[in-house]
């Protein structure tokens, strides 16, 4: 498939999942979440590339992926102590990294500036227990879809490719009310459908892979 052809597709799939969110959430209290957010993809390239001759790229020296999040939480009633609400919303990031690469056996070149942007969509439901008057903790589970940006600095100028994930995740969200404050807090693991990841650089194709599940954490209000 194309990349506007599956980028279509998930835009779409973005908006079939949200109407009934959307709808739910005009009719019942909603949340909203503002927060830090770090989403490490444990993404590594190591591909070989004919460039007069083969030449290998590896990544290394990974930062981790920092951004933020805003969701929507719709469900349940101020007295309620168990309620199944629902939640939407995005997340983006960004990770800086070098791109090591050599003609293998012959030379290493100097390690290129690269980076990894993220911007991921999110749908998901979650269950909600609320311990006395201060403290809610919610499992939940979601569907995410994942833009991914490559941008390889080579001398003055950047060269950028895009990716299209698709992914589902668990974890689970816990609030604490401190006075006028509502602290959230939580952390989950993200499974992205096939973990190979093509991204097409000026007619180059740059191979990456992720290494299990990608773990992400939030810290920030609830409001």
């Amino acid at each position: 498939m194309s990349s506007p052809r599956l980028r279509n597709a998930l835009w779409g799939l973005v908006l079939i999942l949200t109407l009934p969110l959307a709808a739910e959430g005009a009719q019942k209290p909603s949340r909203s979440v503002l927060a830090l957010d770090v989403f490490n993809t444990d993404l590594d390239f190591d591909t070989t590339l004919d460039i007069a001759g083969p030449t290998r790229f590896f990544s290394s020296r990974h930062n981790l992926y920092a951004g933020g999040r805003m969701m929507v939480h719709s469900g349940g009633q101020p007295d309620d102590t168990i309620f199944l609400g629902s939640f939407g919303g995005f997340f983006w990031g960004k990770t800086r990294f070098m791109m090591n690469w050599e003609e293998p056996g012959i030379m290493s070149f100097d390690p290129l500036d690269t980076s990894l942007g993220t911007l991921g969509f999110v749908v998901g439901k979650d269950l909600n227990l609320r311990v006395g008057n201060f403290l809610t903790v919610a499992p939940y589970v979601s569907a995410k879809a994942l833009w991914m940006h490559l941008n390889i600095e080579i001398g003055d100028e950047d060269f950028s490719g895009n990716a299209f994930k698709l992914g589902f995740d668990v974890g689970a969200k816990i609030t604490a009310r401190l006075g006028s404050l509502n602290l959230a807090a939580g952390a989950g693991l993200t499974h992205i459908l096939n973990d190979e990841i093509e991204f097409e650089v000026d007619d180059l194709t740059f191979d990456s892979k992720t290494s299990g599940s990608a773990p992400q954490y939030f810290l920030g209000v609830e409001l």
